[in-house]
């Protein structure tokens, strides 16, 4: 798997890494939202899936995703507001327009 140098610049691990991108490359239709579960991760990866489980936990911790549970037994990871620019440009100027009067210029460099 081909590791974004964007990704590459957070200094992941290197299965951090590998989760991120599989994430990134699955997030569609909302800025940050995926449909991808640990699962299709685990898939995509070659990662077993109780390694990926441990390294979206990390994710978390380092404020690079969250987790939802949607109650069907199926849990939601988003990528959060700050680091939407490492999926493309788009979402990055929809933050722009919607994000409460911050850009993410100023969120980047709060959370770093």
């Amino acid at each position: 798997m081909i590791i974004k140098e964007s990704i590459q610049k957070l200094g992941l691990t290197e299965m951090e890494a590998q989760c991120m991108q599989s994430l990134i490359h699955g997030l569609y239709a909302e800025a940050g939202f995926s449909d991808v579960d640990a699962t299709d991760i685990a898939h995509g990866t070659g990662i077993p899936i109780r390694s990926v489980r441990g390294v979206l936990a990390n994710l978390v911790k380092k404020g690079l995703i969250d987790i939802e549970d949607n109650d069907a037994g199926y849990m939601i990871i988003y990528l959060k507001p700050e680091w939407y620019h490492l999926h493309s440009v788009r979402w990055v100027e929809d933050l722009k327009i919607w994000s409460w009067g911050e850009s993410i210029e100023q969120k980047t460099t709060i959370n770093q």
